[in-house]
């Protein structure tokens, strides 16, 4: 068996252990992969998101999602999980120059979540007509019937926030 093939199933068994919730293990795996093969991108999105997602080390995570969108620009998950902690840390400018790469520039990406993140962005900035037609744009582009309910949802509490000039303006776009 090649190098490649070994990593590519090594990288496979750490994705199915962070499934399985064996978060630890698949960290020690991603660990070991990057240490054979260290420009294995994927390898960095998923070991960002346990620094992200389940140490909360923002810091490290992001330094794995910049190392896996270097590495394999191609692979659209990085763009979003790197997009998600952005927003969770109110780097909303990069966020946004984010959003846009993988939008133009990323074959599969996720258009509706890609415009939920931006809305959330315009709902934290208090720009809510922007973020309710975001929201609404996330809303058209899925297909999940329980992703479309939270998107209304989103779009009713945004529509709580505006006031009554705001509510008339979102009438007439």
């Amino acid at each position: 068996m090649d190098d490649i093939s070994y990593i590519e199933n090594q990288f496979i068994k750490a994705d199915s252990l962070i499934g399985e919730g064996k978060v630890s293990e698949a960290k020690e795996l991603l660990e070991e992969i990057l240490n054979e093969n260290p420009d294995f991108g994927k390898a960095h999105n998923h070991l960002g998101w346990i620094y992200a997602t389940k140490l909360s080390n923002y810091e490290k995570g992001e330094y794995h999602y910049k190392l896996a969108i270097k590495f394999d620009p191609k692979y659209p998950a990085s763009y979003l999980n790197y997009t998600y902690l952005l927003v969770d840390t109110a780097k909303f400018d990069e966020a946004k120059k984010l959003i846009d790469i993988a939008l133009t520039q990323v074959e599969g990406a996720d258009k509706a979540s890609y415009y939920s993140e931006l809305a959330r962005i315009y709902e934290f900035e208090r720009d809510f007509i922007q973020a309710y037609q975001l929201y609404k744009k996330s809303s058209d582009l899925a297909f999940n019937p329980t992703y479309i309910e939270n998107m209304k949802t989103n779009m009713k509490r945004v529509k709580d926030k505006m006031s009554t000039f705001e509510k008339i303006k979102l009438t007439f776009k």
